[in-house]
C-alpha cells in the first residue's frame, strides 16, 4: 500500500470507527477482540476491518497466545507516538473547555 503522508491522516482521521478503537487501544495498553468490541461498542466484525487495517498500515500489532489474538498499539512506530500526541493535546483541550464551561 503506497500512500502519502496526507493520505494517511485522511485514512486514521476520518472514520469514526478507527478513531474509536485508537482511543480504546491508548486507554488499555494491549486487550483481545472480543473485549475490544465491548467497550467500543461495534460490531465484532466491523473491529477486526479495522483493527486488519491499522494493523496493515503498521499502527497496530496483534500477538495469538493459543485461541486468544492480543492487539496493540506498535510502539515502535512512529506515526502512533505523533498520534498518542494529537490525542493528549486533544483531550486537554476538551478538559480546558468543560472546565471553562464552553460544552
Amino acid at each position: 500500500m503506497t500512500e502519502t503522508k496526507n493520505d494517511l491522516i485522511d485514512l486514521l482521521l476520518t472514520s469514526k470507527t478507527r478513531l474509536r478503537i485508537l482511543r480504546t487501544l491508548f486507554e488499555v495498553k494491549e486487550i483481545n477482540i472480543t473485549r475490544l468490541t465491548k467497550l467500543t461498542e461495534l460490531n465484532h466484525k466491523v473491529v477486526r476491518h479495522h483493527v486488519d487495517l491499522l494493523k496493515e498500515l503498521g499502527i497496530v500489532e496483534e500477538k495469538q497466545i493459543g485461541r486468544i489474538r492480543l492487539v496493540r498499539l506498535n510502539e515502535n512506530n512512529p506515526k502512533v507516538k505523533i498520534l498518542r500526541e494529537v490525542f493528549e493535546k486533544l483531550e486537554r483541550l476538551s478538559e480546558r473547555r468543560h472546565y471553562n464551561g464552553e460544552d
